[in-house]
């Protein structure tokens, strides 16, 4: 590691063959110089430099070191006020140089992006692989010509409501990377929102194994937001539990209305969520599937869409005893 000796003044004592290693500044360069003048050390490092020691005793802290040509290197740096007698020689500077440190440290984020985009990628792929692979195979059937009247109407359905669903995530990622957009609110119909969010998840494999109660008041089931928006949340969230009910459970949804807004809880039986998956639940790319059908992105779309609407999104779980999903709205300003 590059050692300094410095006198009482800040001159320059003694400079080890690590200095010039390290930094590119021979011992003959900078013997006998002042430190608050000495170009390896830049401001305001320099200039303070004697003035802490006295007053401190010892500092630690980051700083950089300037080489001759012009590059600065990071470096941890370690200054003592050494105690008499030690003859002239009264603070030692030492000096740890973070530049590979730095560098790997670079190359680590560098990585993590690379990673992420990889995984956002495959996230993506996944959420529109299914409507459009819907409006596919319907556009097929519908290049036979013996295909009945009614059945050719519900491909034509099937088309609209495959592409609508991917035109929405599209959307609602734009949301996501930029969620100050302007969206178009109106008053949502929960009962309807609900009922379509349902109708989106029954391809799901796990949908017709599975019991969705629900439970809404015959008025006053109402929020002011983007109803598509709304559709996606409930959406993600039900996905989310059927992914974990391979074989079969419930879901339970209510609606209540309250003082300050709505309340909606979406319970399922599955097989709950640990401590670990709750800090991490509502994170970008990150799934707690057990079933390995997530892709960390549908739980994230829901919290920045509920805090775009002025609400929130949380979680009560424990290992073994399913999830509950409570998702608060704040009161409809049309109504009040």
């Amino acid at each position: 590691m590059p050692v300094y000796l410095l006198d009482a003044h800040g001159r320059v004592l003694f400079t080890n063959d690590a200095v010039e290693e390290s930094f590119g500044w021979p011992a003959s360069t900078l013997s006998g110089g002042n430190v608050d003048v000495l170009s390896l050390f830049p401001e305001p490092f320099r200039s303070g430099l004697l003035a802490r020691v006295r007053e401190e005793g010892t500092i630690e802290e980051e700083s950089e070191r300037l080489m001759p040509d012009g590059i600065l290197r990071p470096v941890r740096s370690r200054w003592h006020a050494l105690q008499p007698p030690i003859g002239s020689a009264v603070i030692l500077g030492i000096d740890e140089d973070l530049s590979e440190r730095r560098l790997r440290e670079q190359e680590l984020q560098q990585a993590r992006k690379l990673a992420k985009i990889g995984v956002l990628s495959e996230g993506i792929a996944h959420e529109l692989r299914n409507p459009i692979s819907y409006a596919l195979s319907a556009a097929q059937l519908l290049d036979d010509a013996r295909l009945p009247d009614d059945v050719r109407a519900q491909c034509i359905q099937t088309i609209a409501t495959g592409l609508r669903k991917a035109g929405l995530i599209v959307e609602n990622l734009l949301s996501l990377g930029k969620p100050k957009t302007q969206i178009e609110r109106k008053t949502v119909d929960l009962d309807t929102a609900i009922t379509e969010a349902e109708d989106a998840a029954a391809a799901h494999p796990s949908y017709r194994r599975v019991d969705i109660t629900r439970s809404i008041p015959d008025a006053d089931a109402l929020v002011f937001g983007n109803h598509d928006m709304i559709v996606q949340v409930f959406h993600n969230i039900i996905i989310n539990a059927l992914n974990e009910l391979t074989d079969g459970g419930s879901i339970e949804i209510r609606v209540r209305r309250q003082k300050d807004g709505t309340r909606v809880t979406i319970s399922d039986s599955g097989p709950g969520v640990s401590e670990e998956q709750m800090r991490h639940l509502f994170d970008p790319f990150y799934t707690a599937s057990a079933s390995g059908t997530g892709t960390g992105l549908g739980l994230t779309l829901s919290y920045y869409i509920m805090k775009e609407h002025g609400g929130s999104i949380e979680v009560e779980s424990r290992p073994g005893s399913g999830a509950t999903f409570i998702l608060s709205f704040p009161a409809d300003p049309t109504t009040s």
